[in-house]
């Protein structure tokens, strides 16, 4: 399932917000420019309190690309953005520094010599992961490194299919990325030790983030992840794998 990801600005309200999280909105991209900070600030924490309200982990991308001040990516740094997009290999370098947790999107498929990022921002993309709504380059794709594991991925593909679930349920990163990037049929529920975590993933393509890692069936009910009476294999514990009946 492919995600869609919001355009927003510090003249959206509460009510603005509140609608897009309800429409599903899997990310939220904006800018901090003009010295604007208490705004912008405003902004972040009112996506994160809706996100949590609604129950539906939502990325923030923060879009340095147009920055003058580098004082912006630190306050997007500060406030807990999950991404930061830029087109400036300079910014790159601010940004790994500033946040390390914070995935890096760059806005060109042409990657300068040596420079590592996370992500891709272009449009065409073939198969995206995600798509910004009305932004003419707004296709992104994830540069997902290969599993380390491929026969653990291989087990669950396979006894998801015979088992006929409708969801993987997993707490590693790596096995959410690695089941996105081979388009399983199962949705990808992601369940991560921390809030942080489980919201940066929620611009990968079928990752069904969730909070509340500690109950997992409740999780996915109180998201209406899976329909009633499907099938989960929760692969949380690959080492004791179940299925569960929602």
């Amino acid at each position: 399932m492919q995600k869609y990801i919001a355009v927003v600005n510090p003249k959206m309200d509460e009510d603005d917000i509140a609608k897009l999280i309800r429409q599903g909105v899997a990310g939220a991209i904006f800018e901090i420019s003009h010295q604007n900070y208490p705004v912008a600030m405003r902004l972040i924490d009112l996506v994160q309190k809706l996100a949590r309200k609604y129950n539906r982990p939502v990325s923030l991308i923060q879009d340095v690309s147009g920055m003058q001040d580098p004082l912006d990516l630190q306050i997007g740094a500060r406030g807990g953005v999950h991404w930061v997009a830029t087109d400036n290999p300079e910014h790159v370098k601010l940004a790994r520094g500033l946040n390390k947790l914070a995935g890096i999107i760059y806005k060109d498929r042409k990657l300068p010599k040596g420079m590592t990022v996370d992500s891709v921002m272009s449009s065409d993309f073939v198969d995206p992961d995600a798509e910004i709504a009305g932004h003419a380059r707004g296709q992104i794709k994830h540069l997902i490194v290969e599993h380390k594991d491929q026969k653990l991925l291989d087990a669950l593909s396979h006894i998801a299919s015979h088992a006929c679930a409708a969801g993987i349920a997993v707490q590693d990163l790596g096995l959410a990325q690695g089941l996105s990037h081979r388009r399983v049929g199962q949705k990808i529920i992601f369940a991560p030790k921390t809030d942080t975590a489980a919201s940066k993933a929620a611009i990968y393509w079928g990752v069904h983030p969730v909070f509340g890692q500690t109950d997992i069936i409740g999780a996915i009910k109180n998201a209406n992840i899976l329909s009633r009476g499907s099938r989960m294999l929760d692969a949380t514990q690959p080492r004791h794998i179940t299925i569960h009946t929602i």
